[in-house]
This record gives C-alpha cells, sequence and structure tokens, in this order.
C-alpha cells in the first residue's frame, strides 16, 4: 500500500465524497514505495491540488478530482467548464487546465535543480524523471463519455472515469491507467536523496533552512549552498547537500498526522523533534489566532525557548497576531503571577526555593480555578524530560478539552536537570497515550556527524547501553535509567533509547589538553580564527563550558583578536542577539535543545568538578553538549581528570577503528 503521509483516517476525513473514491483506488492498488498526498499546498506558489503521487520510477503526477454528473455538464472548452447548477449555469475552471498549471508551475522550478535534471546530452537540463498531470471525473461511466466531442475536452489518456475506480478493477490495469498520464515516459529510478529534493520542492513548510539544521547559529541570509533569497526567490538555483536540508519521511509522517488529542514523541538528541514542534506550531497558529486561544510552546531552558520563538518568526510567525505563545516555564508561570495578581511566599533568592513556589503557586491557582484552564488551543512541551510531574499535570489542565492538543516532545538520555529519572506512568499524569496509539519513537540523529554521534555514545556508554540499540532491556549500575523499550512508547516512564546514525560523515573529533586556563583558552581563540579565515560564519561556533568561571580567560582571547561574541557569563539567554555574527559562549546547560556546525567543549576537566553531581549528570551534561556539533567538534582541557581520560582514551580506539574501515 502507498504512503500517505497525513495518515489514512486523516485523508479519508478530509475528502468529500468525490475524492474518496480515488483515495480508496489509490489505496488499494499502489506499491509501497509511492507516496500520495491530499489538497496540500505546493511549490512556493502554495498552489492546492486535489492530490499529488511521487513514484521512485513512474514520477510525479498531479490530479484534480470532480464529482461532476452528465447532466451537470452544461458545455466546456479546454480552459473552463459550463454546469448546471440550481440558480443556473456556472463557469469553472478546467480540471485538467488546473492541473498541467500546477504541475508546470513544480517542473520550472525543479528544472532549476542541478541534481533533479540531466547534466549532458541531447536532454540536458531536463528533468530527470517523469511528470504528468491528469483529472477523475468520479461520476462520469466511459459510455456516459463517448458523447461526440468529449474526447477532446477530456483526452482518455488524462483522464479517469467512474468505470476506472470500482471494486474489480485490478491493480495493473488501474496503474496502466493512471500512468498513461504523463507528459513523457522514460526509465529512471528516483534515489532517496532524489525524492527529498522532490518534497523539498513540493512542500516549503518541510524545508529545513539554515536557521533550523543550526539551531544555535545566526539566522543566515543565505541556503545551504551560498545562495541568496532574493536570487531564490527569483528563480536562481536551489541547491541542497545533505539529509537535514527537509525533513525525513518519519518526521513529516508525525508532523502532518498529528490531530486533535494527547501526542507523545520520544525522539533521540538530533532526531527533528524540534522541527517538528515548529511545524506544528505554525500549521495551528491561524486556527488559535482566529478563536482568540493561543497556542502555548514550553520547554525549561530559556535559550531554547527564545530560539524556538525566533525560529517561528522566520517563518512568519510571532505571538502578536498569530496566537503562538513561546516561553520557559518559569516565565509562564510569572506571566500567570502578573496577570492574576498571585503572591508567590519566597524570596528571589535563593533561586531555587523561588522557583518552586513559583511553580507551587501557580499550580495552586490553576487547581482552584483562579488562573483558567482549557485557555490554550495546543500546548506544545519540548524537553519535557526536563519537566517536574507537576508540570506536566498543570499543561494537561490547559489545554482546550474540545482539542485536548497536547504535544510532549522528550529524551530521557539529555535529562540534565532533574534530579531522578520519571517512573510516573503517562496516565497518571493525564497524559493519555495507553497502548502506543498516539506515541512514537524516533530513533535516527540527523543532526550529528557520524564520527561526532560515535565519540557521544562511547564517552555516554552508561546511559545509553548498546542493548538498547535492539530494543532489549539492558542491566544497568544507575537504577535511575529505568527500563530500556523498543517500538512504539506506551503508557511507561520515560525511557532511553540510543540513537542511530544517519550516516553522514565529516572530521574526527580533536582533543586538545593544554598546560594552563590561559594556554587553553588561547588555542581556543586560535581555533576559532582559524575557522573563520576558512569561511566559517561566528555565528555557527559555539563554545560550551560546564561553569561560567570558565570562559573568563577565552573572553579575553577573543577580545585580543576582535572576533565578536556573546557570552552567558555576563548576558542572559533573553539577551543574546541571534540574527548577530558572533561566537556564543554558552554553559552545558543553556546549550540544551540548541545546535551549531562547529561547536568546542572547553575545560573538559571542570565536568569532574561537579562533586554535588553524580557522574551519570555529568555524563548527561556532556553529551549534550558534544552532540550539539552539526559538523566539528572540539574538546579541550588544562587538567587531567577521569572525563579527560575517557575522552582520549574512547578517542583515540575510535581513531584506530576508523581507520581500518578507510
Amino acid at each position: 500500500m502507498a504512503l500517505f503521509p497525513q495518515g489514512k483516517t486523516t485523508v479519508h476525513a478530509r475528502c468529500n465524497t468525490g475524492e474518496r473514491k480515488l483515495f480508496e483506488a489509490l489505496k488499494r492498488h499502489l506499491p509501497d514505495d509511492h507516496i500520495v498526498w491530499h489538497d496540500l499546498p505546493i511549490g512556493d506558489a502554495g498552489l492546492q491540488p486535489d492530490f499529488v503521487i511521487l513514484s521512485p520510477r513512474q514520477g510525479l503526477l498531479v490530479l484534480e478530482v470532480k464529482d461532476w454528473k452528465r447532466g451537470t455538464l452544461a458545455g466546456a472548452d479546454k480552459h473552463r467548464v459550463a454546469l448546471n447548477v440550481e440558480r443556473g449555469v456556472i463557469s469553472s475552471p478546467h480540471p485538467l487546465a488546473q492541473a498541467r498549471q500546477h504541475v508546470l508551475a513544480l517542473v520550472d522550478r525543479m528544472a532549476q535543480d542541478a541534481a533533479l535534471v540531466a547534466p549532458e546530452g541531447r536532454y540536458r537540463g531536463k528533468l530527470l524523471f517523469p511528470w504528468g498531470w491528469g483529472c477523475a471525473l468520479v461520476n462520469l461511466k466511459r459510455q456516459e463519455a463517448e458523447a461526440p466531442g468529449f474526447a477532446e475536452i477530456f483526452p482518455p489518456e488524462r483522464t479517469l472515469l467512474r468505470d476506472d475506480l470500482t471494486d474489480d478493477v485490478d491493480a495493473e490495469t488501474f496503474s496502466q491507467r493512471l500512468w498513461s498520464m504523463m507528459q513523457v515516459s522514460f526509465p529512471h529510478t528516483l534515489t532517496m536523496p532524489q525524492q527529498d529534493r522532490v518534497r523539498w520542492h513540493l512542500f516549503p513548510s518541510l524545508r529545513v533552512t539554515p536557521q533550523q539544521t543550526s539551531l544555535g547559529s545566526e539566522i543566515s541570509q543565505t541556503d545551504p549552498s551560498g545562495t541568496e533569497p532574493s536570487a531564490a526567490l527569483a528563480g536562481a538555483p536551489v541547491r541542497m547537500h545533505d539529509v537535514m536540508n527537509v525533513m525525513d519521511m518519519q518526521q513529516e509522517r508525525e508532523a502532518r498526522r498529528m490531530g486533535d488529542g494527547h501526542r507523545v514523541i520520544h525522539g533521540v538528541a538530533g532526531s527533528g523533534k524540534t522541527m517538528i514542534l515548529v511545524f506544528r506550531a505554525q500549521y495551528l497558529a491561524p486556527a488559535a489566532a482566529a478563536v482568540g486561544r493561543p497556542v502555548l510552546v514550553l520547554c525549561f531552558n530559556r535559550a531554547l525557548a527564545e530560539k524556538i520563538s525566533y525560529l517561528l518568526a522566520s517563518r512568519g510567525v510571532t505571538e502578536e497576531g498569530h496566537g503562538v505563545v513561546v516561553c520557559s516555564f518559569h516565565s509562564w508561570c510569572e506571566d500567570m503571577v502578573r496577570t492574576y495578581q498571585l503572591e508567590v511566599k519566597a524570596p528571589r533568592s535563593p533561586k531555587t526555593a523561588y522557583f518552586e513556589e513559583l511553580a507551587a503557586t501557580v499550580e495552586r491557582a490553576l487547581a482552584s480555578g483562579f488562573v483558567p484552564k482549557g485557555q490554550y488551543t495546543a500546548v506544545m512541551i519540548d524537553e519535557a524530560h526536563d519537566f517536574e510531574d507537576a508540570w506536566l499535570r498543570m499543561a494537561v489542565e490547559l489545554v482546550n478539552p474540545a482539542t485536548k492538543a497536547l504535544l510532549v516532545l522528550y529524551d530521557h538520555a539529555q535529562a540534565i536537570y532533574k534530579k531522578q529519572n520519571r517512573k510516573t506512568p503517562f496516565k497518571s499524569l493525564g497524559i493519555d497515550v495507553v497502548g502506543g496509539r498516539r506515541s512514537t519513537i524516533m530513533r535516527t540523529n540527523y543532526r550529528n556527524t557520524a564520527e561526532v554521534l560515535s565519540l557521544a555514545l562511547r564517552c555516554a556508554a552508561e546511559l545509553i547501553p548498546q542493548a538498547a540499540v535492539d530494543g532489549e532491556a539492558a542491566d544497568t549500575n544507575d537504577s535511575e535509567l529505568g527500563a530500556l523499550l523498543g517500538g512504539a512508547v506506551d503508557d511507561s516512564a520515560v525511557t532511553i533509547v540510543r540513537p542511530d546514525s544517519a550516516g553522514r560523515r565529516g572530521p574526527m573529533p580533536v582533543l586538545h589538553e593544554a598546560v594552563s586556563a590561559k594556554a587553553e583558552a588561547s588555542w581556543q581563540a586560535q581555533k576559532i580564527a582559524q575557522l573563520q579565515a576558512e569561511g566559517v560564519r561566528l555565528g555557527q561556533i559555539a563554545v560550551v563550558f560546564r561553569f561560567k568561571a570558565g570562559m573568563v580567560y577565552l573572553e579575553e582571547a577573543l577580545q585580543a583578536r576582535e572576533i565578536p561574541f556573546q557570552s552567558l557569563r555576563t548576558l542572559k539567554p533573553r539577551d543574546l542577539r541571534w540574527a548577530d555574527d558572533a561566537v556564543r559562549i554558552l554553559t552545558a546547560h543553556s546549550v540544551k535543545g540548541l545546535e551549531f556546525s562547529h561547536v568546542l567543549v572547553g575545560a573538559v576537566d571542570a565536568f569532574d568538578e561537579a562533586k554535588h553531581q553524580s557522574v551519570s549528570e555529568e555524563l548527561r551534561l556532556l553529551y549534550v553538549a558534544m552532540t550539539r556539533a552539526t559538523l566539528w567538534l572540539a574538546l579541550s582541557s588544562h587538567r587531567e581528570s577521569p572525563l579527560v581520560q575517557r575522552l582520549r582514551e574512547q578517542l583515540e580506539r575510535l581513531q584506530v577503528e576508523w581507520a581500518s574501515l578507510e
């Protein structure tokens, strides 16, 4: 059966009576490698055909569906159709003209993508794959279509009729009728990367632009190839270079299939959880704005909240007028305190005690009805593994009961704020994902190169045991980790899943051991200057420290070289200016959820200095810091420590093993 990224149930419900007849035939007859989309805006112009079909062997087909009956047709030419309706005769666009317009707009655009056209020979500059258009007149029988002149207006090779959609038509006959609609036909099989490129052109909402592939990098003004947006809009060649340029099929399915109700996605680091959240928030924004109940996006990390807000703004979605509110959980609590004049009976210092009382105050006000329940069209939680159980219970109460649109994203391997693993079943928190019907595991890491991910996994072996690859339970010395699950998430506690690499290759990570903190900072600044000279944007570079105190020497070294930077030693997360081309100096806590093409993890030995933290908690922090790098990773230290020794040994083993595979 063909793949319907929107979900078969969703498509069936959205189809009108006529469209449903064609949908059932497509569902019955098309093989597994075909992809079918229904009634979605396509291309930069947002044209919206009834069906788009992509086949790796047959090519791209656009279809329009009409449920006209013979008596409805009053006349037609190749551009318009006259229809008899109750109020008289009206004129409607010809469905074949519509479909042709849709597909030609796509073909013109895709023909500018060098990877989708023949590079030389007779067909140089022509698309590598067939394409076509057609229509389905689902209520007209073939004998009715034999009237004089009908075939001139509705050519039989481009028109499906009622007889073609009945149950007694076999798959081979149906496929022959369907693919006879192609403008040209020739043998070519689209590779998976080529199919992704076609999807990139079909659906702008699935595009992963530089600001999304590097959530923590500056909002680049060019596409990955360096093409200016203005040039791209004017029709300049659009090139894509890796798997991060468009959501993969699992990400698209998850983003499109979400209807009302509770949803849980357990995604490993770099699997695209935040991309799905941004896609979903953008999709829900118009409806939320229309009813005056915004979409609420919550996370623990303020820097991540600022970044998600910036990403949505880059897609034209803002709080003012677009119905999406993005903030950290505690910032939202403070908004509730100000809005409803609540009293927090705790001083602002120490912060930990204040934040606990702040959350408890709002929780009590929500339970009593002083803070209204159901005030949001949808609630989405990124990095939910850092949320307390009580916070998740509150989130359930905040969703409009008519939609119950709650989205929970988590990966417990990155849970760096919790003192102990959550063992409370989702059902006990009010999150209804019983039986895994509304929950998914996303295992593939698209963010990191194979080299970076391999080193991170080796260093965090205690957190993410090898047994998790096969979904087996694993013995571990850290009882906090809980059970390891394979397959869909069910009504259980948070679990650990080992990520699979997407196979993207890059340079081997490096470890530099300096003789002093100043010497380490000097080496880091030298590396940053070298990257800048090689053309790397400063905004794509992050330096991550365990503690803010370790940032001072680097700041001085960068100032000496006149390299712009923004440091969380002196700035608050909300003061980071993401559009500025400057190096970001961040803590391992604040960098969670962000991405940069080039990452330096400084003073690795300091991760061993947090005596009040367990080894597993420090390993989580180091794992988070390392997996922020999408391309290049360097680590440095100026003292010997168990973690430095571990890094050195694992890096040496990795280098030897990978060298043997070359």
